[in-house]
């Protein structure tokens, strides 16, 4: 099979604005050929800045493409929440790989009402310790410690604890939404004062025994 139709096969999968990784794409290919990765790798990029100009994908976000839909009222733009999910919080296998912190969690938990205009996550893709995505309007941090589907919402919990940004809390009952969580999540506390220890949250560790009485 040419490359060209394995890669409009594998196109052809997803549904439309759905975002396509070009990385997913480039995998796909050079699974199923036995040809030099060099040239395949060439000819994908070739084949996708055609579809491009084709108008069949879309690309308004570095490394990713998309099918368009056409409605009434004219092109939909590209589902920003749907591409920061797949990009910084969990991938298309169900890897989680950061979460949200800052005033956009702290709102979400009813602790302020300060509705912010973007968004703070903690990610395994960031490489530096903190970066902006403008067109996604997303704050990046990269986390102290790996995030796994396992250990990431006790560094949640932490970092809320931590509240590094000195977000200002509106309510008085803050133990009770604290407890709220452990018990949502069943939160294990020896495990939460093990990732607070590994994470250095010297701050956390002292709100953490307070919450223990």
């Amino acid at each position: 099979m040419s490359i060209c139709k394995l890669v409009l096969e594998y196109i052809e999968q997803y549904p439309e604005n759905e975002p396509i990784f070009i990385e997913d794409i480039k995998k796909h290919i050079i699974q199923q050929c036995e040809k030099d990765n060099k040239n395949v790798l060439k000819n994908v990029n070739v084949i996708l800045n055609r579809l491009k100009n084709e108008g069949i994908i879309k690309a308004e976000y570095k490394g990713v493409y998309y099918k368009p839909i056409i409605s009434l009222f004219g092109e939909v733009p590209l589902n920003t929440d749907k591409l920061r999910k797949l990009k910084y919080l969990e991938d298309k296998d169900g890897n989680i790989k950061g979460y949200i912190v800052g005033a956009k969690l702290f709102n979400k938990l009813g602790l302020t009402t300060l509705v912010p205009n973007v968004i703070d996550i903690v990610t395994n893709e960031c490489k530096y310790h903190k970066q902006y995505d403008k067109v996604l309007r997303t704050y990046i941090k990269k986390p102290k410690i790996e995030i796994t589907n396992e250990n990431y919402r006790y560094l949640q919990f932490i970092d809320i604890l931590n509240n590094k940004d000195n977000i200002h809390v509106e309510i008085e009952n803050v133990d009770e939404i604290l407890y709220g969580i452990i018990e949502e999540y069943k939160l294990d506390f020896e495990k939460i004062i093990k990732y607070a220890r590994e994470t250095n949250s010297r701050k956390v560790l002292d709100k953490l025994f307070v919450l223990a009485r």
